[in-house]
């Protein structure tokens, strides 16, 4: 019997997208694995063993045995060398598991870059918490967990910040390792490499959404990462742990700047701000470093001269801003959506052009605090927006015998952490996010064309 992958993808491959025939699944034409980046046809993945007699992977000696089907059953799965129907695939390279969606849709990586307790974690669970929510309610978008599986360690810290049993019991996300529940360490050449465990979420229109009709065609998944702050230090990027290189296939890279680590921002809040992270001798970091050796390693592995800039969008998120918001001048807690008119019930619309003011009141604000901060950004990439965000809306607590800053889950309230995401999508992938604002008004930008290198 032939490979069911092999029919279904030569058919979505064609120049018109013709209708499926029943049972048929339209599929990407090629699959990026978010583990390690390999790239490959769907017919070339591996299916993962299910009998108790084919264990021990050559690259996962612990797991059971990959292979390439020969032999299929009439439901399209594949049967492993004991005849047994396999339900699991896995990447062709590091032989880790891929989702099923990952064949039929088409992955949008985001890169978080950002340097030790800036606050990377918090961020991540508060942009995917009211991601859930807000798509659903204001765009008419399904967000939902990709792989459950991938998910835990951030489904985790979604239930720590915003279901707990107690609100008002004090809380705190622990430190993300640079080893541990984050990461997977496979046998790649000859040698243990540690990989990054993706998280991996299906965004696609739902039942009011102009493209409804096409959740499939339109739809995407959304890939990001919780890397340790430092796995962006100098000298960390190596074949034994190449963890940040999906920095190099990144629809946009987001860099959280915290400015409760910089002396000078805490200097300027200390007028107005009674937070600890203010008051109190807090670490301090030059986390231009972090950016810099960022913009280094994606020059690297792009290709790219030390002198060019990268023509992907780079926003640079400064983090905390319930703390200095006074510095700005503006509103940084209205979220920037437009509500559907009157009765309408189609999708609400991002508002760009107050977004585009923000930039640049948010860019002249580090100009005159931290200019290192932007002269960095702007040399890297040719494309820089400044938005303001906070993870908690709240200032963290001491507490008796409690090491560290505590949270207090009832009194966290998310501004603008969802805006990168929309933002992103309404500027450069058109069809989910409707944006409001001329593009003329705004900054151009001409996505990146696949990179042909990376392909088999």
């Amino acid at each position: 019997m032939s490979n069911p992958m092999t029919d279904v993808s030569s058919e979505a491959s064609a120049p018109s997208l013709a209708p499926l025939a029943p049972g048929q699944i339209r599929l990407v034409r090629w699959v990026i694995c978010p583990h390690c980046w390999h790239s490959f046809r769907p017919e070339d993945i591996l299916w993962v063993a299910e009998h108790e007699e084919l264990m021990g992977d050559p690259i996962l000696p612990e797991e059971p045995l990959r292979f390439l089907p020969t032999r299929f059953n009439l439901d399209g799965m594949a049967l492993d060398a004991r005849g047994m129907t396999c339900h699991t695939m896995a990447c062709p390279q590091c032989h880790l598991h891929i989702p099923r969606v990952l064949l039929e849709n088409e992955i949008t990586f985001f890169s978080l870059i950002g340097g030790v307790a800036t606050g990377k974690s918090h961020y991540l669970a508060a942009m995917t918490w009211e991601l859930r929510q807000q798509l659903a309610r204001d765009f008419h978008l399904i967000f939902s967990d990709g792989d459950k599986e991938s998910n835990w360690v951030l489904n985790r810290y979604e239930e720590r910040l915003f279901l707990p049993d107690d609100p008002d019991h004090l809380t705190v996300l622990e430190k993300t390792r640079t080893q541990g529940d984050l990461y997977r360490s496979v046998r790649l050449s000859g040698q243990q490499t540690n990989l990054p465990k993706p998280f991996l979420f299906v965004m696609h229109p739902g039942a009011g959404h102009p493209a409804a009709s096409q959740r499939q065609r339109s739809g995407t998944i959304v890939c990001m990462y919780d890397n340790a702050g430092e796995h962006y230090s100098v000298g960390q990027d190596t074949a034994l742990t190449p963890v940040t290189r999906h920095l190099a296939h990144a629809k946009a890279l987001l860099f959280l700047f915290d400015p409760t680590q910089d002396p000078r921002f805490r200097e300027r809040c200390k007028a107005f701000s009674k937070d600890p992270q203010i008051l109190e001798a807090m670490q301090t970091m030059r986390q231009e470093t972090i950016l810099a050796e960022a913009a280094a390693r994606v020059r690297k592995h792009r290709g790219l001269s030390a002198y060019q800039q990268y023509d992907r969008p780079l926003l640079v998120l400064v983090a905390k801003s319930d703390i200095w918001a006074p510095l700005l001048g503006a509103d940084a807690e209205t979220e920037p959506i437009i509500p559907a008119a009157g009765t309408d019930t189609g999708p609400a619309t991002l508002d760009l052009p107050r977004i585009a003011q923000m930039s640049k009141l948010l860019r002249q604000l580090l100009l005159r605090t931290a200019p290192e901060i932007v002269t960095v950004a702007e040399d890297f990439c040719s494309n820089v927006t400044y938005i303001p965000v906070t993870a908690l809306g709240h200032s963290p607590q001491r507490w008796p015998d409690q090491p560290g800053l505590l949270i207090r889950p009832r009194d966290i309230k998310p501004h603008w952490v969802t805006v990168p995401l929309l933002y992103t999508f309404a500027r450069w992938q058109p069809g989910l996010i409707p944006g409001a604002g001329l593009q003329s008004e705004l900054p151009s930008f001409t996505p990146s064309q696949p990179d042909q290198r990376a392909l088999p």
